[in-house]
């Protein structure tokens, strides 16, 4: 078989498939509020399918993860959102444990500029030049 026309194949840039983790897929399950059958349910495999991701028999597929993820609440894995998850009433909850309302965070541009305009009012007055100023009087003895 003649070779020399024959495209040679590139390795690809990029994974072809991600795999999740299975300590936080059972963590994010947890979280979640899921047993093994509801979790199975919910993305529609066996539970012997989320037994064996689980334990490390098969491996787990994103999307899997993601949408347990998002049942959890959580933030889907982005960097620098880790931590990060909503609350049932809708609230974005820090990992230290604060949280913000939608309607907070929309007018949060308008209290970052209110706080800069009155800290500017708060500077004290700039003090007069030196040049314009009296010489001092000496006291001789």
């Amino acid at each position: 078989m003649i070779e020399k026309h024959r495209r040679k194949k590139q390795p690809r840039r990029h994974p072809h498939y991600v795999w999740a983790d299975p300590d936080r897929f059972h963590a994010e399950r947890m979280t979640a509020g899921l047993t093994q059958k509801q979790a199975a349910e919910y993305i529609g495999v066996s539970v012997r399918s989320i037994r064996n991701w689980e334990t490390g028999v098969n491996r787990i597929p994103y999307p899997a993860f993601k949408l347990v993820r998002m049942r959890a609440r959580a933030i889907v894995h982005v960097e620098g959102w880790e931590g990060w998850r909503f609350a049932r009433d809708g609230a974005l909850v820090t990992p230290d444990g604060r949280s913000f309302q939608p309607w907070e965070l929309q007018n949060l541009t308008l209290v970052v500029g209110l706080a800069r305009r009155y800290m500017e009012a708060r500077k004290p007055a700039a003090l007069p030049a030196v040049a314009a100023m009296p010489p001092a009087l000496r006291v001789v003895a």
